[in-house]
């Protein structure tokens, strides 16, 4: 045998290990989670809340026989546009759904991320490093990070989960495209991001912004610059093919992002100072403990002297115990992994890429800055530490908790004044980076960019990303510090011996896998109390008052819709969300709204860990209502007065302006039995009570007004897009549904086309004369949802057409 030959395939041998020990850590790291976790069945988080979704889908699916586009069992009726636009998720749980039950689909789905990551990050890594065992602790550190169980276990984030492999493989196939120009590698990343979108177009969108890094570093040496030609027609591939290939996802967001409520209303300033990181010491202190014992040491310390004296203690104490409240521990980056960091940015003795790696480093700055919020980071971390000196309570280990992190901050300072910035061009260019990450408020910055102005979470951009960007500068500890006649022999026991020392330290974070944080007894009181509601056979809903995502499995097995939730209420249709916000003015108005939406059942989750903050709600519902039912956990209350899924009124009102501001007048003609239409001034409104304009005195009308009598009513919901109404009315009226209006219905009375009407601010109704009539609604999504999803099917096609038969000769750049 050629010597050559044999020593090109002992390298490609090796080349094999580090794959396959990536491949048995992952197996073998999902299988130790899956034995603890799958047995526990649902937890409080938003696992059951995807889990409604899939259930929903697969049961129309199987019984209607179509994908479909509206669901009756969710905030009073709500489109599916915008979920599908984001719906890779569906595949994998609904094909593990077809061999065991749905939690366990969930989470083995969410183990399949899992184990996908630090694959992808393997080959992310090795294209970039250009060393194996470098590539195998990088790939480790991805998959071991914190956020990634963060996600998957703790708050059950299935896209986000679903999203982290699809992080390394951006990198990879936009580096791919960039180094070699060909057509195959261009359609390659375009198919990569839009399976970005489709899994999760926000954390997508983050991911872009950070990548914009990476241009920065392709494009530095002016050899690259020069030759922009090549890449300007790469980025053209790629962007016609994401268009093309991303229609089915881009034409319904872009669709129905007008229609849905999003934020509006919401304290979306308030939101983002509650969710951003308040110090960075949150990311050294692991599980939370320095940071908990200052917050309850604060809050004894304040009881015990009777309260707060003053509006700057209020602020103090606020600041004191921030951290402990969102911060720690989910923000922990790991005790571990920032000492391998220091040690490579100080002990190098060699750059396998000099350019890259600090890339790396600034796009860490980067992120913790974006997720610092409306504050600087400077700001932040200064609020925090005037609170911990000058507030009674805080604990002594905590003071030197932070100020032995402090120290230790100014001696890799001074290390790195001492190793690195041996030049004034150096020392410069590194306080001028420091002065940006302290003093810039990078994250208001970015909110002014299309898309980004309506991020509620600044902890976005640490949660996703910073398990990626942090990760891949471990490897260069491998290329830049191992890698020398001393050490390199020790690097594989090396590599693993730190992977080790990570899933100690990051071992708090294992929790969730353990137990889920609620009792058996409460899962069993939740499915029988949904159960005894599917007795009642009226087409009525059930409004619930609880933090905890489970309930909205309640339609699963009641039957019943809800009202309204937390976890979708962005996809709102926009009416119905704002009656919401409008439904708790008062108790009088609060009362109007929950007849108006049609909801006969309240349920209230005494056992809620939120539920102290509602006992003054509850208190009230057993003064005004009677118990339908109560066990432990849950009470549900009946509301006799709620409104009919099909109703109507004597008479009406004309609403002329914008329906947003129309739900305060809503509610208060609907208490009086008066029905409010959305509409034109036109020679018609004459024949309504009064019409009202934009801005006008709510006034009632003079008259009054009271519910029409239906006969003969029988309402048939044929599936989710079809519902029939026979009924005769003694007037002519506008006949109410009690669902929520959007303006791809389409409806028929007696054969005939007629317009459905915008009523009482977010449902839907119908004009129609004294007599017999029958009403025939559809929803039909627009045409242009069916085209775009035939564009994106073409396009795979050429596609795949492209990846089989395109250009496979190397080209373009050197790497």
């Amino acid at each position: 045998m050629n010597p050559s030959s044999f020593s090109s395939e002992r390298t490609e041998t090796r080349s094999h290990l580090g794959l396959w020990v990536t491949l048995a850590a992952a197996l073998a790291y999902c299988i130790w989670l899956g034995a603890h976790w799958l047995p526990l069945g649902w937890s409080d988080h938003e696992l059951a809340a995807s889990a409604s979704r899939v259930w929903d889908i697969k049961h129309a699916w199987l019984t209607q026989g179509h994908l479909p586009w509206w669901t009756p069992h969710f905030m009073s009726g709500s489109s599916y546009a915008l979920h599908h636009a984001r719906g890779f998720y569906l595949l994998p749980w609904l094909l593990f759904s077809t061999v065991t039950s749905l939690d366990v689909a969930g989470k083995l789905t969410v183990l399949l991320a899992i184990f996908l990551s630090p694959v992808a990050m393997y080959f992310c890594a090795r294209r970039f490093l250009r060393n194996e065992w470098a590539a195998v602790l990088a790939a480790l550190a991805f998959m071991l990070h914190p956020q990634q169980l963060n996600r998957a276990m703790a708050a059950e984030h299935v896209t986000i989960s679903l999203f982290f492999p699809f992080i390394p493989l951006l990198w990879l196939t936009l580096a791919r495209a960039l180094e070699t120009n060909r057509l195959r590698d261009a359609l390659w990343c375009a198919l990569t991001v839009v399976g970005a979108l489709w899994t999760d177009n926000k954390q997508a969108l983050v991911n872009f912004l950070l990548m914009s890094g990476y241009l920065v570093y392709w494009f530095w040496p002016k050899e690259r610059r020069l030759a922009w030609q090549a890449a300007a027609k790469t980025f053209g591939i790629i962007g016609v093919a994401v268009v093309l290939l991303g229609a089915f996802v881009i034409v319904p967001g872009f669709t129905e992002q007008s229609l849905v409520k999003l934020f509006h209303g919401d304290p979306l300033r308030g939101w983002q100072e509650t969710y951003s990181l308040k110090s960075l010491f949150s990311l050294l202190d692991r599980n939370g403990v320095v940071t908990l014992n200052a917050r309850e040491g604060v809050l004894r310390a304040v009881q015990q002297r009777g309260g707060l004296r003053s509006q700057e203690e209020l602020n103090q104490v606020r600041a004191a115990i921030a951290p402990a409240q969102t911060d720690s521990p989910d923000k922990y980056a790991g005790l571990v992994w920032l000492a391998a960091l220091a040690i490579t940015v100080l002990y190098n003795s060699r750059r396998q890429n000099r350019l890259l790696f600090w890339t790396f480093v600034a796009l860490m700055l980067v992120c913790v800055a974006l997720a610092s919020g409306v504050s600087t980071v400077w700001t932040a971390n200064t609020r925090l530490l005037n609170a911990w000196f000058g507030v009674e309570g805080v604990p002594l280990a905590a003071k030197l908790a932070i100020s032995l992190a402090l120290a230790a901050l100014a001696v890799f300072f001074w290390q790195f004044w001492r190793r690195k910035l041996t030049t004034t061009r150096k020392t410069l260019i590194a306080i001028g980076v420091l002065a940006v990450f302290l003093f810039v408020p990078a994250f208001s910055l970015v909110s002014l960019l299309p898309l980004f102005k309506e991020i509620r979470a600044p902890y976005v951009f640490l949660d996703g990303p910073i398990a990626f960007i942090a990760a891949m500068p471990l490897g260069f500890l491998v290329t830049d510090v191992l890698d020398t006649a001393r050490w390199r022999r020790h690097a594989p026991s090396m590599v693993i011996g730190l992977s080790a020392l990570m899933v100690v330290d990051f071992w708090p974070h294992q929790k969730p896998a353990f137990e889920s944080g609620v009792p058996a007894r409460t899962l069993a009181n939740l499915r029988a109390t949904y159960e005894a509601l599917a007795a009642d056979r009226d087409p009525v809903k059930v409004y619930a008052f609880t933090g905890r995502y489970f309930h909205l499995l309640g339609p699963m097995w009641s039957g019943k819709p809800q009202v309204y939730e937390a976890f979708y209420n962005w996809m709102c249709p926009f009416g119905m969300g704002i009656l919401n916000q409008q439904g708790f003015a008062s108790w009088e108005i609060h009362r109007t709204f929950l007849n108006v939406v049609s909801a006969r059942y309240i349920l209230f989750d005494k056992t809620d860990p939120s539920a102290p903050g509602m006992q003054q709600m509850l208190a009230m519902y057993r003064q005004n209502f009677p118990v339908q039912l109560e066990n432990e956990d849950f009470v549900v209350f009946r509301n006799d007065s709620a409104h009919p899924y099909v109703s109507a009124n004597s008479r009406a009102c004309l609403y002329i302006g914008d329906f947003r501001k129309s739900a305060p007048l809503a509610l208060a003609l609907a208490s009086k039995n008066f029905t409010l239409v959305q509409g034109d001034k036109t020679p018609s409104a004459g024949q309504y009570a009064r019409v009202y304009e934009e801005g006008a005195a709510a006034f009632a009308p003079v008259g009054e007004s009271a519910a029409v009598m239906l006969q003969g009513l029988e309402v048939s919901r044929l599936d989710h897009h079809h519902i029939v109404v026979k009924l005769a009315v003694p007037t002519h009226c506008v006949v109410i549904i009690a669902e929520s209006y959007y303006p791809f219905w389409r409806a028929e009375v007696d054969g005939q086309s007629s317009n459905v009407l915008r009523v009482d601010c977010g449902l839907m109704g119908v004009e129609v004369s004294a007599g017999k009539h029958e009403i025939r609604l559809t929803y039909q999504p627009p045409r242009r949802y069916t085209i775009a999803i035939a564009v994106s099917a073409v396009a795979l096609l050429v596609c795949l057409v492209g990846l089989v038969f395109g250009d496979r000769r190397k080209g373009g750049l050197p790497s």
